[in-house]
């Protein structure tokens, strides 16, 4: 199991962004058809004291997720209110009491509680919290509040420790909400690499399990979202994320920053980091069919059936 850690500073911004203003399309050389691809990405720097709006229905073509941050100092609280929608809170750092309709949970870094529909929640901080809220919409059943601690499922089976195979692809990913958690289309966890310039999301594949056909009733909207940090002091970290749709033979890689979400859905996803770069993500997937979360449920790009 590769041990959890703290990457990347943290990062703050003094400009209000609207969601529109978040979303800046990526454009990468498709190989042999010599065309532009544009890659669905999101400034996703928070705004502090505030909740700060990443990917919504508006500035995105997600018909599920959902994804906000909100980033507190002592004294400062944030308050939500779920219709038809379900989340789960995620601590990226820091501590958080989440209150969810009068009932406190605390929550420290990779902590997650989930919420289900119809629900008042609050956020607060005794020192400092930056929180990440997924959510998927259109959910119709209601599941109870789960809290979910980062260290209960450290070295259990939904620490899942992958890439062995291929060392530059070694890594643990935390499934934590899986088939742990009930709920309506969520799953969410992180990944952590067992070392830098490793090999992410290995091997290439996406959630539609009609493969190349495209996306059917089974298949499931997914959202990356980086933190990167090189050991080259004033570099930029940088990953390299595949963006090449399943019925292509060739990769097509777009450049990643930190601090940024970007929608995987229609695409492979396996990420590349350079030597110098050490990243973790957190991921989190929505079903197209309501209560039909089946994580392994994937299409591998084909020659790669063996590399799990």
């Amino acid at each position: 199991m590769v041990t959890p850690k703290t990457i990347g500073p943290n990062k703050t911004t003094t400009t209000s962004k609207s969601p529109a203003d978040r979303r800046h399309d990526l454009e990468v050389m498709v190989p042999v058809k010599n065309e532009i691809r544009k890659v669905e990405a999101f400034e996703a720097t928070p705004e502090a004291n505030t909740v700060t709006e990443i990917i919504t229905g508006d500035n995105s073509t997600f018909n599920f997720l959902r994804l906000a941050r909100i980033v507190l100092e002592a004294g400062n609280s944030a308050n939500r209110t779920l219709g038809e929608e379900e989340a789960v809170y995620y601590v990226n750092r820091g501590k958080a009491s989440v209150s969810v309709d009068g009932e406190t949970y605390e929550l420290g870094k990779g902590d997650v509680v989930y919420v289900g529909i119809n629900s008042e929640i609050s956020i607060s901080t005794s020192e400092f919290c930056d929180v990440s809220e997924f959510k998927a919409v259109d959910c119709h059943t209601k599941h109870p509040v789960q809290l979910v601690r980062h260290t209960d499922i450290e070295g259990t089976e939904l620490a899942a420790h992958l890439g062995t195979r291929r060392p530059m692809s070694e890594r643990t990913v935390f499934k934590l909400v899986d088939q742990n958690v009930k709920a309506c289309r969520l799953l969410f966890g992180d990944t952590y690499m067992a070392q830098r310039g490793g090999v992410g999301s290995y091997p290439p594949h996406f959630h539609g399990p009609d493969g190349p056909l495209g996306l059917g009733a089974n298949a499931k909207e997914e959202i990356y979202h980086f933190r990167c940090e090189t050991d080259i002091e004033g570099d930029i970290p940088y990953v390299l994320q595949n963006c090449a749709l399943p019925e292509e033979k060739v990769n097509v890689y777009a450049h990643i920053f930190d601090e940024t979400a970007i929608n995987v859905t229609p695409t492979y996803h396996d990420t590349i980091a350079p030597p110098s770069v050490d990243f973790m993500f957190t991921w989190c997937l929505a079903s197209f069919t309501e209560g039909h979360r089946d994580w392994a449920e994937i299409y591998n790009k084909p020659g790669y059936e063996n590399e799990w």
